[in-house]
Protein backbone atom coordinates (compact mmCIF):
# COMPACT_ATOMS: atom_id res chain seq x y z
CA UNK A 1 0.00 0.00 0.00
CA UNK A 2 1.33 3.42 -0.77
CA UNK A 3 2.39 6.24 1.01
CA UNK A 4 2.28 8.75 -0.73
CA UNK A 5 0.36 12.39 -0.77
CA UNK A 6 -1.61 11.04 -3.34
CA UNK A 7 -1.21 9.44 -7.25
CA UNK A 8 -2.30 10.48 -10.68
CA UNK A 9 -3.68 7.43 -11.40
CA UNK A 10 -5.22 8.98 -14.63
CA UNK A 11 -1.75 10.08 -15.59
CA UNK A 12 -0.42 6.58 -14.69
CA UNK A 13 -2.52 4.15 -16.88
CA UNK A 14 -6.11 3.62 -18.74
CA UNK A 15 -9.00 3.51 -16.67
CA UNK A 16 -10.75 0.47 -17.97
CA UNK A 17 -14.57 -0.22 -17.15
CA UNK A 18 -15.66 -1.69 -13.41
CA UNK A 19 -16.54 -4.84 -12.64
CA UNK A 20 -18.67 -4.71 -9.61
CA UNK A 21 -18.67 -8.00 -8.71
CA UNK A 22 -18.85 -7.11 -5.06
CA UNK A 23 -22.58 -7.24 -4.57
CA UNK A 24 -22.59 -7.84 -1.13
CA UNK A 25 -22.11 -5.57 2.17
CA UNK A 26 -19.93 -7.77 4.08
CA UNK A 27 -17.16 -8.13 1.46
CA UNK A 28 -17.72 -4.52 0.63
CA UNK A 29 -17.24 -3.68 4.23
CA UNK A 30 -14.14 -5.54 4.44
CA UNK A 31 -12.64 -4.13 1.20
CA UNK A 32 -13.11 -0.98 2.38
CA UNK A 33 -11.90 -1.18 6.00
CA UNK A 34 -9.07 -3.30 4.89
CA UNK A 35 -8.29 -0.98 2.58
CA UNK A 36 -8.43 2.13 4.93
CA UNK A 37 -6.55 0.71 7.43
CA UNK A 38 -3.23 -0.56 5.09
CA UNK A 39 -3.14 2.92 3.81
CA UNK A 40 -3.16 4.44 6.86
CA UNK A 41 -0.53 2.33 8.45
CA UNK A 42 1.40 2.62 5.49
CA UNK A 43 0.76 6.89 6.03
CA UNK A 44 1.62 6.58 9.66
CA UNK A 45 4.82 5.02 9.10
CA UNK A 46 6.14 7.03 6.75
CA UNK A 47 5.03 10.37 8.81
CA UNK A 48 5.48 9.20 12.96
CA UNK A 49 4.66 11.84 14.41
CA UNK A 50 1.10 13.76 15.66
CA UNK A 51 -1.36 13.17 12.47
CA UNK A 52 -4.31 16.17 11.89
CA UNK A 53 -7.51 15.15 10.32
CA UNK A 54 -9.78 17.49 8.40
CA UNK A 55 -12.52 16.38 9.91
CA UNK A 56 -15.45 18.03 7.76
CA UNK A 57 -18.27 16.30 9.54
CA UNK A 58 -19.37 14.58 6.27
CA UNK A 59 -19.50 10.69 6.36
CA UNK A 60 -15.39 10.47 4.23
CA UNK A 61 -13.93 12.17 7.68
CA UNK A 62 -15.93 10.09 9.63
CA UNK A 63 -15.34 7.13 8.01
CA UNK A 64 -11.30 7.86 7.89
CA UNK A 65 -11.75 8.90 11.51
CA UNK A 66 -13.36 6.01 12.92
CA UNK A 67 -10.12 3.58 11.58
CA UNK A 68 -7.71 6.23 12.20
CA UNK A 69 -8.81 6.30 15.76
CA UNK A 70 -7.86 1.97 15.83
CA UNK A 71 -4.13 2.92 14.88
CA UNK A 72 -3.31 6.30 16.78
CA UNK A 73 -4.97 8.19 20.07
CA UNK A 74 -3.00 11.64 19.48
CA UNK A 75 -4.87 12.33 16.78
CA UNK A 76 -5.44 16.32 16.51
CA UNK A 77 -9.05 16.60 14.25
CA UNK A 78 -9.26 20.15 12.77
CA UNK A 79 -12.32 21.65 11.30
CA UNK A 80 -12.94 25.00 9.33
CA UNK A 81 -16.07 26.33 9.37
CA UNK A 82 -18.03 30.00 9.23
CA UNK A 83 -20.73 28.99 11.05
CA UNK A 84 -22.93 32.02 10.02
CA UNK A 85 -23.65 29.65 7.17
CA UNK A 86 -26.67 27.22 8.48
CA UNK A 87 -25.55 24.06 7.05
CA UNK A 88 -21.05 24.73 8.35
CA UNK A 89 -22.96 25.14 12.12
CA UNK A 90 -24.34 21.82 11.87
CA UNK A 91 -21.05 20.15 10.19
CA UNK A 92 -19.19 21.39 12.76
CA UNK A 93 -21.25 20.28 15.79
CA UNK A 94 -21.36 16.67 13.92
CA UNK A 95 -17.72 17.57 13.62
CA UNK A 96 -16.86 18.02 17.15
CA UNK A 97 -19.59 15.12 18.35
CA UNK A 98 -17.37 12.51 16.82
CA UNK A 99 -14.14 14.01 17.93
CA UNK A 100 -15.15 13.36 21.12
CA UNK A 101 -16.46 9.97 20.52
CA UNK A 102 -12.99 8.88 19.26
CA UNK A 103 -11.05 10.98 22.05
CA UNK A 104 -9.80 13.09 19.27
CA UNK A 105 -8.30 16.75 20.41
CA UNK A 106 -10.77 19.28 18.54
CA UNK A 107 -10.18 22.29 16.83
CA UNK A 108 -12.55 24.54 14.83
CA UNK A 109 -10.83 27.36 12.60
CA UNK A 110 -13.34 30.23 12.10
CA UNK A 111 -11.47 33.39 10.85
CA UNK A 112 -13.80 36.02 9.98
CA UNK A 113 -13.41 39.92 9.27
CA UNK A 114 -10.16 40.86 8.34
CA UNK A 115 -8.36 37.86 9.73
CA UNK A 116 -10.53 35.81 6.78
CA UNK A 117 -9.66 38.84 3.90
CA UNK A 118 -5.71 38.41 5.11
CA UNK A 119 -6.34 34.47 4.74
CA UNK A 120 -7.63 34.71 1.59
CA UNK A 121 -5.94 36.95 0.04
CA UNK A 122 -2.67 34.81 0.52
CA UNK A 123 -4.36 32.01 -0.74
CA UNK A 124 -4.91 34.30 -3.96
CA UNK A 125 -0.95 35.22 -4.31
CA UNK A 126 0.29 31.86 -3.38
CA UNK A 127 -2.17 30.36 -6.47
CA UNK A 128 -2.19 33.48 -8.80
CA UNK A 129 -6.16 33.06 -9.15
CA UNK A 130 -8.97 34.79 -8.11
CA UNK A 131 -11.46 31.43 -8.83
CA UNK A 132 -13.55 30.89 -6.25
CA UNK A 133 -13.58 27.25 -6.15
CA UNK A 134 -9.81 26.86 -5.78
CA UNK A 135 -9.28 30.00 -3.64
CA UNK A 136 -11.57 28.29 -0.93
CA UNK A 137 -10.02 24.76 -1.20
CA UNK A 138 -6.50 26.96 -0.95
CA UNK A 139 -7.65 29.11 2.28
CA UNK A 140 -8.79 26.15 3.83
CA UNK A 141 -5.78 24.27 3.52
CA UNK A 142 -3.36 26.76 4.43
CA UNK A 143 -5.47 27.81 7.65
CA UNK A 144 -5.86 23.59 8.78
CA UNK A 145 -1.99 23.26 8.15
CA UNK A 146 -1.16 26.72 10.54
CA UNK A 147 -3.77 24.99 13.10
CA UNK A 148 -1.64 22.19 12.42
CA UNK A 149 1.71 23.56 13.29
CA UNK A 150 0.57 25.70 16.08
CA UNK A 151 -0.75 22.38 18.03
CA UNK A 152 2.68 20.70 17.24
CA UNK A 153 0.97 17.92 14.61
CA UNK A 154 3.91 17.33 13.02
CA UNK A 155 2.91 14.18 11.30
CA UNK A 156 0.68 13.64 8.56
CA UNK A 157 -2.29 15.76 7.28
CA UNK A 158 -4.77 13.74 6.64
CA UNK A 159 -7.94 14.12 4.25
CA UNK A 160 -10.91 12.45 2.46
CA UNK A 161 -10.39 13.80 -0.57
CA UNK A 162 -11.43 11.89 -3.52
CA UNK A 163 -13.87 9.59 -2.40
CA UNK A 164 -16.52 11.89 -4.53
CA UNK A 165 -15.16 10.73 -8.07
CA UNK A 166 -15.05 7.16 -6.67
CA UNK A 167 -18.04 6.87 -5.25
CA UNK A 168 -19.94 9.58 -6.91
CA UNK A 169 -21.06 11.40 -4.05
CA UNK A 170 -23.44 14.17 -4.53
CA UNK A 171 -23.94 12.90 -8.54
CA UNK A 172 -27.35 11.40 -9.68
CA UNK A 173 -27.73 8.30 -11.75
CA UNK A 174 -30.84 7.28 -14.11
CA UNK A 175 -32.16 3.79 -11.78
CA UNK A 176 -35.16 3.65 -14.23
CA UNK A 177 -32.65 3.24 -17.28
CA UNK A 178 -31.65 -0.29 -18.30
CA UNK A 179 -28.01 0.50 -18.80
CA UNK A 180 -27.31 2.31 -15.49
CA UNK A 181 -24.77 0.34 -14.59
CA UNK A 182 -22.79 1.53 -17.53
CA UNK A 183 -24.00 5.43 -16.77
CA UNK A 184 -22.64 4.79 -12.91
CA UNK A 185 -19.33 3.13 -14.40
CA UNK A 186 -19.20 6.28 -17.17
CA UNK A 187 -19.49 8.70 -14.60
CA UNK A 188 -16.94 6.97 -12.20
CA UNK A 189 -14.17 6.65 -14.59
CA UNK A 190 -14.74 10.32 -15.57
CA UNK A 191 -14.25 11.61 -12.50
CA UNK A 192 -11.17 9.32 -11.94
CA UNK A 193 -9.70 11.11 -15.05
CA UNK A 194 -10.92 14.95 -14.30
CA UNK A 195 -9.71 14.83 -10.55
CA UNK A 196 -6.83 11.99 -9.93
CA UNK A 197 -4.59 13.89 -12.70
CA UNK A 198 -1.89 16.04 -11.98
CA UNK A 199 -2.70 18.20 -15.17
CA UNK A 200 -5.67 20.11 -13.14
CA UNK A 201 -6.74 23.73 -12.82
CA UNK A 202 -3.32 24.46 -10.97
CA UNK A 203 -0.83 21.23 -11.39
CA UNK A 204 1.59 22.76 -8.61
CA UNK A 205 -1.51 23.54 -6.35
CA UNK A 206 -0.30 21.64 -3.51
CA UNK A 207 3.15 22.80 -3.35
CA UNK A 208 2.07 26.44 -3.91
CA UNK A 209 0.30 25.96 -0.26
CA UNK A 210 2.10 24.35 2.09
CA UNK A 211 5.67 23.20 2.98
CA UNK A 212 5.78 19.22 2.34
CA UNK A 213 3.01 18.63 0.44
CA UNK A 214 3.40 15.27 0.45
CA UNK A 215 2.41 15.34 3.91
CA UNK A 216 -1.62 16.32 3.11
CA UNK A 217 -2.53 12.27 2.52
CA UNK A 218 -5.68 12.41 0.12
CA UNK A 219 -6.41 8.99 1.09
CA UNK A 220 -8.62 7.70 -1.55
CA UNK A 221 -6.30 9.25 -4.41
CA UNK A 222 -4.52 5.63 -5.43
CA UNK A 223 -4.16 2.84 -7.38
CA UNK A 224 -5.98 0.72 -5.32
CA UNK A 225 -8.59 2.94 -4.13
CA UNK A 226 -9.55 3.57 -7.77
CA UNK A 227 -9.43 -0.84 -8.30
CA UNK A 228 -11.76 -1.20 -5.20
CA UNK A 229 -14.53 1.63 -6.50
CA UNK A 230 -14.56 0.01 -9.48
CA UNK A 231 -15.29 -3.17 -8.13
CA UNK A 232 -18.23 -2.31 -5.79
CA UNK A 233 -21.74 -2.28 -7.11
CA UNK A 234 -23.51 0.45 -7.00
CA UNK A 235 -26.58 -1.21 -5.14
CA UNK A 236 -23.77 -1.65 -2.36
CA UNK A 237 -22.38 1.73 -2.50
CA UNK A 238 -26.51 3.56 -2.34
CA UNK A 239 -28.17 0.68 -1.07
CA UNK A 240 -30.73 -1.25 -3.00
CA UNK A 241 -32.96 1.39 -4.69
CA UNK A 242 -29.15 3.58 -5.22
CA UNK A 243 -31.14 6.35 -3.21
CA UNK A 244 -28.84 7.11 -0.16
CA UNK A 245 -25.60 9.20 -0.89
CA UNK A 246 -22.90 6.73 0.07
CA UNK A 247 -25.16 4.45 2.11
CA UNK A 248 -21.95 2.37 2.23
CA UNK A 249 -20.02 4.45 4.42
CA UNK A 250 -22.73 5.19 6.38
CA UNK A 251 -23.22 1.82 7.70
CA UNK A 252 -19.66 1.10 8.08
CA UNK A 253 -19.13 3.79 10.20
CA UNK A 254 -21.82 2.76 12.49
CA UNK A 255 -20.77 -0.71 12.47
CA UNK A 256 -17.48 0.62 13.77
CA UNK A 257 -19.43 2.52 16.84
CA UNK A 258 -20.17 5.60 15.26
CA UNK A 259 -23.51 7.13 16.78
CA UNK A 260 -26.17 6.67 13.38
CA UNK A 261 -27.11 9.70 13.82
CA UNK A 262 -24.24 11.24 13.44
CA UNK A 263 -23.28 9.23 9.92
CA UNK A 264 -26.44 10.73 8.38
CA UNK A 265 -25.23 14.17 7.72
CA UNK A 266 -25.57 15.09 3.95
CA UNK A 267 -22.68 17.50 2.61
CA UNK A 268 -21.89 19.37 0.05
CA UNK A 269 -18.31 20.35 -0.81
CA UNK A 270 -16.07 21.32 1.03
CA UNK A 271 -15.93 25.11 0.15
CA UNK A 272 -19.62 25.27 0.42
CA UNK A 273 -20.43 23.15 3.49
CA UNK A 274 -17.54 25.22 5.30
CA UNK A 275 -19.51 28.38 4.79
CA UNK A 276 -16.50 29.56 2.36
CA UNK A 277 -18.56 30.97 0.12
CA UNK A 278 -21.05 32.40 2.55
CA UNK A 279 -18.37 33.99 3.87
CA UNK A 280 -16.91 35.80 0.90
CA UNK A 281 -20.32 36.94 0.00
CA UNK A 282 -20.54 38.81 3.87
CA UNK A 283 -17.34 40.23 2.91
CA UNK A 284 -18.67 41.49 -0.20
CA UNK A 285 -21.97 43.07 1.51
CA UNK A 286 -19.84 44.34 4.07
CA UNK A 287 -17.06 46.68 2.27
CA UNK A 288 -19.77 47.71 -0.28
CA UNK A 289 -21.97 49.17 3.24
CA UNK A 290 -19.14 50.91 4.41
CA UNK A 291 -18.37 52.09 1.06
CA UNK A 292 -21.62 53.48 -0.25
CA UNK A 293 -23.27 54.60 3.49
CA UNK A 294 -26.51 55.62 2.91
CA UNK A 295 -26.66 56.34 -1.16
CA UNK A 296 -27.93 53.24 -1.96
CA UNK A 297 -31.85 52.91 -2.60
CA UNK A 298 -31.41 49.15 -0.56
CA UNK A 299 -29.27 47.96 2.15
CA UNK A 300 -26.13 45.93 1.09
CA UNK A 301 -26.03 43.89 3.46
CA UNK A 302 -29.99 42.40 3.31
CA UNK A 303 -30.37 43.18 -0.89
CA UNK A 304 -31.31 40.40 -3.45
CA UNK A 305 -27.83 38.73 -4.24
CA UNK A 306 -28.40 39.77 -7.83
CA UNK A 307 -28.34 43.92 -6.60
CA UNK A 308 -25.26 42.97 -4.83
CA UNK A 309 -23.29 41.73 -8.21
CA UNK A 310 -25.09 44.27 -10.25
CA UNK A 311 -23.55 46.74 -7.87
CA UNK A 312 -19.91 45.20 -7.75
CA UNK A 313 -20.10 44.95 -11.66
CA UNK A 314 -21.05 49.07 -11.66
CA UNK A 315 -18.15 49.98 -9.33
CA UNK A 316 -16.10 48.24 -11.66
CA UNK A 317 -17.33 50.33 -14.82
CA UNK A 318 -16.78 53.27 -12.58
CA UNK A 319 -12.78 52.02 -11.69
CA UNK A 320 -12.15 51.94 -15.24
CA UNK A 321 -13.86 55.16 -16.78
CA UNK A 322 -11.70 57.26 -13.96
CA UNK A 323 -8.83 55.27 -15.45
CA UNK A 324 -7.87 53.98 -11.68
Amino acid sequence: MTDKGCEYVADERSIEPGTYEITEYAPAKHAVVDYLRARLTAVLGRWPGRPTLMLSGGVDSILIAAVLAQLRTDVLAVTFSQDSSQQAAEETKVASEVARALGFEHHVVAPRGEALETLLKEAIERLDTVEPWEVLSGAILVAIDTCRQEYHADGALITGAGADALFLGGKTIDTAADNYLQLWDDQVRRGIKANFTRQRFIPDFYERLIADPERHIQVWQTHEAVDLALRIHPRVIRGADIAQDKALFRRIAADMGISPELVQTTKNPMQVSSGGVDAIVTLVREQLTRRAGEKTYSDPMREPLEFTVARMFLEQLKTQARGE
